[in-house]
């Protein structure tokens, strides 16, 4: 019986994990192999040089290869036609072509999945919060996501664990890869009681936007997004747009001082519309998850207190000496306004080729149209097409509204 996986990874190999090119060059074929074979047979416009050559390198072998690999190293390896494959994550526009795990993913599609996001250096508030809405949401039947990074994200990983509660972890890196570093055990045991995943290949080095692509996986299988703390830079916020562009619902628990830098990006996404989140029966009446009992918010006084260490109360004198105390100090761009000015981004063209450089030149002159950029740097459309994919899947430019481009920070 053929192995579906063996074509769904040639084309992973081909076109690079998490490059939504495989689903845009593939738009007019009706399944893998059909359009595996018309790349063989050079009948698929629109691929750059890199991918005609890679068309001609990339054997069966080759991804057979990965295939015993990942045997030998205990890992699963799914495919987007793979039954098991998580139903919510092929639903959105650019769902990853093969997962490896740790772990079945047959699970996540009888189960309530919340995405539990925040910063690698919680503060001791947010780290009480944080272990107190993890049990809360566990209590209530919800299994916990995270992105596996240092801080919040392990923290609903571990309190799953101790309460004998599956979890699930989205990596950034191939699962082989020892990141965060130390993490390769706490990798196997959620795999023994969850599953750990990945869209790289075991073996494999990670690229610069990993982890940004990361995020629309963990929001892909996650029925909402929590936010415990995000400071307006937090490279977290990203989860908000993908969160937006699934249709998932995102919750925030509110900051603790609104004065406190560290929390800016929570008063940033409530100022958006997200839902403020002051325990489970939030996210469970919010998205009538089954066995939830209808309750009244205004009727329910119950004790909401928290066991937080470092939770405070100030008086009226303490709030103007704070107060104070933020008026006296040198203005910044963060003080004058939520989202500070860009800075001229820096690119290091060392690690481009011809074409990337030539493109970021132009956006060096401010944001441009692809047809704009292709006029200035007399390069063919689908060349430039191909090479922006490429910029903004690494993080060196950005994606605007109406086919514009800019440098990224």
């Amino acid at each position: 019986m053929k192995d579906e996986r063996i074509v769904w990874l040639m084309l992973t190999m081909i076109f690079g994990a998490g490059n939504p090119r495989i689903w845009s060059v593939s738009k007019d074929y009706d399944n893998a192999d059909e359009f595996y074979a018309a790349l063989k047979e050079n009948k698929v416009e629109g691929l750059n040089e890199k991918e005609k050559q890679l068309v001609e390198k990339i054997t069966q072998a080759d991804a057979q290869k990965v295939l015993d690999d990942c045997a030998a190293k205990g890992i699963n390896v799914y495919c987007y036609e793979s039954e098991g494959y998580p139903q919510r994550l092929g639903a959105i526009a650019d769902a990853p072509a093969v997962l490896f795990s740790y772990g079945n993913l047959d699970f996540l599609n009888h189960i309530s999945t919340i995405a539990v996001v925040g910063t690698r250096q919680p503060s001791q508030y947010s780290i009480g919060v944080a272990k107190w809405l993890c049990n809360d949401m566990l209590d209530k039947g919800i299994t916990l996501c995270s992105g596996f990074a240092n801080g919040i994200d392990q923290i609903a990983n571990v309190t799953s664990l101790d309460k004998g509660k599956p979890t699930v972890a989205v990596c950034g890196t191939a699962l082989d890869h020892d990141y965060p570093t130390g993490s390769m055990d706490l990798k196997k045991k959620i795999g023994e009681n969850g599953v750990v995943i990945s869209e790289h290949i075991p073996g494999t080095k990670s690229f610069q936007n990993a982890f940004k692509l990361r995020n629309r996986i963990l929001v892909g299988i996650s029925q909402g997004v929590v936010f415990i703390e995000a400071g307006i830079d937090s490279h977290g916020l990203d989860n908000f747009k993908h969160a937006a562009a699934q249709g998932k619902p995102v919750f925030v628990v509110p900051p603790c001082d609104i004065t406190d830098k560290r929390y800016f990006g929570q008063r940033y996404l409530l100022r958006n519309d997200c839902i403020p989140l002051f325990d489970a029966d939030d996210i469970v009446g919010r998205l009538a998850l089954e066995g939830f009992d209808s309750f009244a918010y205004t009727k329910d006084f119950g004790d909401f207190s928290l066991p937080v260490e470092d939770s405070q109360f100030y008086t009226k004198q303490e709030i103007k000496k704070r107060l104070s105390e933020s008026e006296s100090k040198p203005k910044t761009a963060a003080d004058k306004k939520i989202i500070p000015e860009k800075k001229a981004p820096a690119v290091d063209y060392s690690q481009l080729d011809e074409t990337e450089s030539a493109i970021c030149k132009v956006l060096e002159e401010g944001k441009a149209h692809a047809d704009t950029i292709c006029a200035k740097t007399k390069i063919d459309i689908s060349d430039v097409l191909a090479a922006l994919t490429m910029l903004e899947l690494e993080g060196i430019i950005n994606s605007l509204p109406g086919n514009q481009f800019e440098l990224a920070n």
